[in-house]
């Protein structure tokens, strides 16, 4: 997830009304819904600022479901409404929390490389079984597409948060800058 500074500015005239400079707003879910509501940021959360002053906060958890959508403004009679859109070419798919010992954007871009290497693997060797006996290589096939959808999921995780997915996967990385 991505904020533009429209929607930070937006959201820090919505902080106006708050009566604790310590709280801001957080992106919550409801029953599958998103909506803001003014609270405090933990340890977890992805943070963003507008002027020096925290204005949204939002779960790690929430920031990955929302991976590739961009929180931004619009103008609809005449008042900036915030809007929820899919990131456009040049913008950041997701909010990377500044965290010290995080993994080198280099390394995540060479594992996203191989997995996206293994992911067209997965999709040869589903082609190739495709063509035999359907009900002989059923579970083969199922086997393949959950591991193509591992692959996915691994990207994903790659680069959400600090990019702790090497610590999950035990792929042993150098933190320190070439």
């Amino acid at each position: 997830m991505h904020v533009t500074a429209d929607a930070c500015e937006a959201l820090s005239n919505l902080l106006a009304r708050r009566n604790n400079p310590d709280r801001c707003l957080r992106l919550s879910t409801t029953q599958g819904n998103y909506r803001f509501i003014i609270d405090e940021p933990i340890e977890q959360d992805v943070i963003y600022h507008f002027e020096g002053q925290r204005v949204l906060c939002v779960s790690e958890t929430v920031s990955r479901d929302l991976w590739g959508i961009t929180v931004d403004t619009t103008l609809e009679d005449g008042k900036n409404k915030l809007i929820f859109r899919k990131a456009r070419s040049g913008e950041p798919f997701d909010a990377v929390k500044d965290q010290e010992g995080a993994v080198p954007p280099q390394w995540r871009a060479s594992q996203h490389e191989r997995l996206l290497t293994e992911i067209a693997d997965i999709n040869k060797q589903i082609s190739t079984r495709r063509r035999g006996s359907k009900s002989a290589l059923r579970e083969q096939l199922q086997t393949l597409e959950a591991a193509k959808q591992e692959k996915w999921d691994a990207i994903r995780s790659l680069w959400a948060g600090d990019g702790g997915w090497h610590k999950l996967n035990g792929t042993a990385v150098s933190t320190t800058a070439e």
